[in-house]
C-alpha cells in the first residue's frame, strides 16, 4: 500500500463504500452538525489506513 498519504488506492469512492457499509450494519454518524462529522470522518480516514497497512502485514 505504501505512503498511506499518497496511494492512489484509497480515494473518495473507496471512503464512501466504507461509510455505506458502516450504514447498511446500523453505525450512524453523530448528528452535532457538519463541523463534528467532518471531524469524525477524519478520524475515519486514519483507522482505515492504518486498517489497510495492517491487512497488508506492513508494520511501523
Amino acid at each position: 500500500m505504501g505512503n498511506t498519504s499518497t496511494d492512489p488506492r484509497f480515494t473518495p469512492l473507496l471512503a464512501a463504500e466504507i461509510r455505506d457499509v458502516l450504514e447498511k450494519h446500523g453505525y450512524r454518524l453523530p448528528a452535532d452538525g457538519e463541523h463534528v462529522q467532518g471531524l469524525v470522518l477524519a478520524r475515519v480516514e486514519i483507522a482505515v489506513k492504518n486498517l489497510a497497512a495492517i491487512f497488508e502485514g506492513r508494520i511501523w
